[in-house]
């Protein structure tokens, strides 16, 4: 079979279906669709509704299943053909033949032993279907092979049963949007082919539907394309499940396939003791920093270098590319490129520098340099405020020097807190003490950095301020002190599970009590992120009848 002619007829609404199925023969526009000029024998590219031009002979043949699927795709049935049987001869193509159809044979009786032997008797509907088949006429006669001498009963042969219909695939005829849909976009995740969610609800896309339209498909119960409906049975019933207040229905042609319903359909588990792998819990493994770099003057100082060494760099390779230019030029006899010139950086205009890191000139940070001997591993200034980093051995001998020293008199520790890096290498957490002189109105800041478990000794006899200050840092960072008179929680309960301002802690969940969640659109999204973040019931206890 061959398609020789193909065109448009009025009521196109360029859904695009027919150039997705035979992108070589259609073009879809803005505002209709165009029998391609490349796949015609006049070479035009239109409609073919008035001229009907043929298609080039090459692809009548190649191009006919595209064709018929782009037509049997079409919503609105516009695109129309001309089918023949062969396409090497378009205007007087025979007709195919029609199948051979051979009847069942009849029992043939067996003759006596002795008995002269007939040829078989042949019905005429028999020879002529066979003739057809064959390309014979009913005229010519048939050689009939003798029998043999001692003929076989033969049994009379059953008719062969027919054969079973392919049972078609189950697929999804319509899918439509009730009332109360709360734009959660849960459906939209689990099939994005189909739902589209706006501000207001959901729609059903118009690629799917024969009608080409999108909306609730509330009132028109428009149909879905067959294919698409068989296509994305699996994902449509899966977003219906997955809908927290069950609005997208659907109706089925055959049996559909059993999707797992979505955790939230399933029944909530009773609240009670809850035990958390800590470590294991998705949400709680931390890939990267999530914080500013940890202030550094050799870190600034390597920074520094590497753009240096990038710099020059890449000014050697343009010096390079420029000689290997000039030598291709001279050996062509053209005119030598242009030498590159190196960049300047531009100036700033701004007002504002940025606080980069220097090294430290003020007396105070050289005199404690001095005083603790190798245990400062940096001292610098930035923004004005003076940085002294020290070994973890090494803090309450500088905190005994900033206070006791006739020099330096900081006799105030104003505040004391951490930072959690857990992607740092070598340490996990900065404690740093803000250390202020008031008889001398200076500020110092003596830090330290703390590895994963490390314990530092306790500040609380230096500084008695220190002393809620730990409490709240082992509170909110685990990180304890040794020496202090009362190591316990100051903020949260002392049965309280993980410490709140490490990078890991979840931001929803722990500490949730006797929730009661509104039944409103904002009171469905909290109630699916605490389900999904499996903290629900963290941190709850429920007391037991005695």
């Amino acid at each position: 079979m061959a398609i020789t002619k193909v065109w448009i007829e009025e009521g196109c609404i360029v859904c695009n279906a027919c150039e997705a199925e035979c992108p070589d023969v259609f073009h879809v526009t803005e505002e209709s669709c165009h029998i391609k000029g490349d796949s015609r024998k006049d070479g035009r590219e239109s409609e073919n509704r008035d001229e009907k031009a043929e298609l080039k002979a090459d692809l009548q043949s190649s191009l006919e299943a595209s064709i018929v699927a782009a037509a049997a795709a079409c919503p609105v049935e516009v695109i129309k053909y001309d089918q023949v049987a062969s396409a090497d001869a378009p205007g007087s193509a025979e007709p195919a033949a029609a199948p051979a159809v051979i009847a069942s044979p009849a029992p043939v009786a067996v003759a006596p032993e002795g008995a002269p032997t007939a040829a078989p008797a042949v019905d005429a509907d028999i020879e002529n279907a066979v003739d057809a088949a064959l390309g014979t006429t009913g005229n010519t006669a048939a050689p009939v092979p003798a029998p043999s001498a001692a003929p076989r009963p033969v049994a009379a042969a059953t008719p062969p049963d027919p054969p079973a219909a392919n049972p078609a695939k189950p697929r999804v005829t319509k899918v439509w949007i009730e009332d109360g849909c709360i734009v959660c976009n849960a459906c939209e995740a689990d099939s994005p082919e189909v739902f589209h969610v706006t501000e207001t609800t959901c729609m059903i896309k118009p690629g799917v539907r024969l009608d080409g339209k999108e909306s609730e498909n509330r009132v028109e119960k428009n149909g879905l394309k067959p294919e698409d409906g068989e296509r994305l049975i699996t994902s449509i019933i899966t977003a219906s499940k997955g809908c927290p207040v069950d609005v997208i229905k659907y109706e089925v042609l055959g049996d559909a396939p059993v999707v797992e319903a979505k955790p939230h359909d399933a029944a909530e588990v009773a609240a009670g003791p809850f035990v958390l792998d800590y470590k294991a819990a998705p949400n709680r493994q931390v890939v990267m920093p999530k914080t500013v770099p940890l202030p550094s003057l050799h870190t600034y100082q390597e920074e520094q270098k590497a753009a240096v060494a990038a710099d020059g760099a890449k000014w050697a390779k343009q010096q390079a590319d420029f000689e290997t230019a000039k030598a291709k030029a001279l050996a062509e006899g053209k005119d030598a490129p242009k030498p590159p010139v190196r960049a300047v950086p531009k100036k700033n205009e701004n007002d504002m520098e940025f606080p980069a890191p220097s090294e430290a000139k003020d007396p105070d940070l050289l005199h404690l340099t001095d005083l603790l001997d190798g245990k400062v591993s940096q001292a610098f200034e930035q923004s004005g405020e003076l940085i002294l980093q020290v070994h973890p051995d090494g803090l309450i001998e500088t905190l005994m020097f900033c206070k006791g020293d006739a020099s330096l008199r900081y006799e105030m520790l104003v505040d004391q807190t951490a930072t959690h890096y857990p992607a740092a290498e070598g340490f996990a957490f900065s404690v740093v003490y803000q250390l202020i002189s008031i008889s001398r109105h200076k500020r110092l800041r003596v830090r330290v950095l703390v590895k994963e478990g490390q314990d530092l000794e306790s500040a609380v006899e230096i500084y008695p301020s220190a002393n809620w200050m730990e409490r709240e840092i082992y509170d909110m960072f685990g990180i304890r002190f040794t020496g202090h008179p009362d190591m316990t929680r100051i903020l949260c309960p002392e049965d309280w599970e993980g410490h709140p301002l490490r990078k890991e802690y979840p931001t929803l969940g722990w500490g949730q009590r006797d929730i009661d969640f509104r039944e409103d659109r904002s009171g469905v999204l909290m109630r699916m992120a605490l389900e999904k973040a499996g903290n629900m019931g963290i941190n709850l206890k429920v007391p037991k009848a005695d």
